[in-house]
């Protein structure tokens, strides 16, 4: 079972037959779906620049690409409708094949309020926060809150993390709530933090979008995690056919076909409880 654990309702992936349409094609039977940025549907393309150019440059992601994003972000857009209602919505018409994930801003005073209320009405299968669009501190009562209520309902941790020095401190998190899976998307901080990653079994790794990871740092997150913590991603719809292209990138990879399956959907399966 194919299982896409990262992308937004916004673009093709706002319109729930095309969506089911795509995955059919590709053979995906499910998708997590988190709202588009502050509830939008429409999908402005982003420029196709790879992980090297951003990531991997650490003076080139905190004081051009971060920067640039949190200011579009808390700015410029406008809220537009509420993004987990609406991705709610979509459950509804197809709960066989999307899964919600929670987007939540811990900024607002009260966010976990809001989350328990909304938690009864949807029962939504994880939280998604993002440190970039939406800045606050690894090591602050806030993500405790956020790390006990995911703790107590089995709900998994997906986070977009700012930089290297966070996903560190993301791994004292790991620490003290092991009971908490904590995805981190986009392999941010993942040679850096490694070592502890390896040893935390409530850590994985995400590697979307195609065009954002070098098949290198995928083979590298197999090579030192194995592939029990690795996880299939797209961030559609942002980079064009990243779902199509990063199943082929796992398929290429030189490993049994088991451990295939893991990545492309097991792993994720068994984090969300499916």
């Amino acid at each position: 079972m194919i299982i896409d654990a990262h992308a937004h309702a916004c673009g093709e992936f706002a319109n729930p037959e095309i969506l089911i349409r795509i995955l059919d094609e590709l053979g995906v039977a499910k998708v997590t779906l988190c709202p588009g940025l502050k509830g939008h549907t429409s999908a402005p393309p982003l420029p196709n620049i790879p992980i090297a150019a951003i990531k991997q440059s650490y003076f080139y992601s905190q004081y051009f690409i971060n920067p640039g994003l949190r200011f579009n972000y808390n700015f410029l857009l406008k809220e537009q409708q509420d993004g987990n209602q609406f991705v709610y919505s979509m459950v509804e018409k197809c709960p066989d094949r999307i899964i919600q994930i929670y987007w939540l801003d811990p900024r607002k005073s009260d966010f976990m309020a809001k989350l328990k209320n909304d938690f009864d009405k949807w029962h939504f299968r994880g939280i998604k926060l993002h440190q970039v669009c939406t800045p606050f501190e690894i090591d602050n009562y806030e993500i405790e809150q956020i790390a006990r209520f995911g703790q107590e309902r089995q709900l998994p941790l997906f986070i977009h993390l700012r930089s290297n020095k966070d996903a560190r401190k993301m791994m004292s998190v790991a620490k003290n709530y092991p009971d908490i899976n904590i995805v981190l998307l986009h392999l941010i901080g993942l040679e850096v933090a490694i070592e502890d990653a390896s040893t935390l079994k409530n850590i994985h790794y995400e590697f979307s979008a195609f065009s954002y990871i070098k098949e290198s740092r995928l083979q590298y997150a197999v090579d030192n995690l194995g592939t029990d913590r690795v996880i299939l991603g797209s961030d559609t719809p942002w980079y064009k056919d990243s779902l199509k292209n990063n199943i082929a990138r796992v398929n290429r990879l030189s490993i049994a076909r088991d451990e295939k399956e893991r990545i492309l959907g097991g792993n994720t399966a068994k984090i969300l409880k499916l």
